[in-house]
């Protein structure tokens, strides 16, 4: 039998480097599906914004709420995305829902900032005030929140805890836009921990 001494078995270091590089291939493929399969909800971020030096802490997930506009195409929608933020400014906190106003559609034409907001839960609701200048009014600087689309318009609305238990809570929660006279509503289309 003719035994070659390139082989992994024979100790040489390139034969070591081989085994260790497809172990540690294995073991990581391994912990990546298992990350897959396990995949848990996202937890919340905290951040200090350097322009405000106040602490802001996001929620892991945001309530999305959607509009079909099957008049206008096939999966066209508009959405309105709302995430839990916290802006501690020396010890002081402050609760806000904030979020975007968007969509699947070219709305060049339409001016978004012309039309009102809120959040509807059984026989309470909440206005949410469009901020076209960004976040700043509430002491933060740059977007919590990815920014979903080029024309996005962001909103806000100051919540406390319960009021963010009670919307997490309620079925049928939902958001309405008045724009023209006409209401539009938008249903809740994911929520978080689903």
């Amino acid at each position: 039998m003719i035994s070659s001494d390139r082989s992994p078995a024979s100790g040489t270091r390139f034969g070591r480097s081989v085994a260790i590089a497809l172990a540690s291939g294995a073991l990581l493929a391994a912990g990546h599906l298992a990350g897959c399969a396990s995949e848990q909800p996202a937890g919340p971020r905290e951040y200090l914004d350097e322009r405000t030096a106040a602490t802001i802490t996001v929620a892991g997930e945001s309530m999305v709420f959607a509009y079909d506009r099957p008049d206008l195409g096939v999966n066209a929608r508009d959405y309105v995305t709302l995430t839990a933020v916290d802006v501690n400014t020396a010890g002081r906190h402050a609760t806000h829902l904030v979020g975007y106003a968007w969509s699947t559609l070219d709305k060049r034409a339409v001016k978004e900032s012309d039309s009102r907001y809120e959040i509807v839960a059984d026989d309470r609701t909440l206005p949410l005030q469009a901020m076209p200048a960004g976040f700043r009014s509430i002491g933060v600087d740059e977007p919590p929140i990815p920014v979903p689309s080029r024309d996005a318009l962001p909103l806000t609305a100051p919540v406390t805890r319960d009021q963010l238990q009670f919307l997490r809570d309620t079925p049928g929660v939902r958001v309405v836009r008045t724009r023209d006279g006409v209401m539009e509503r938008f249903d809740l289309w994911r929520a978080p921990g689903h």
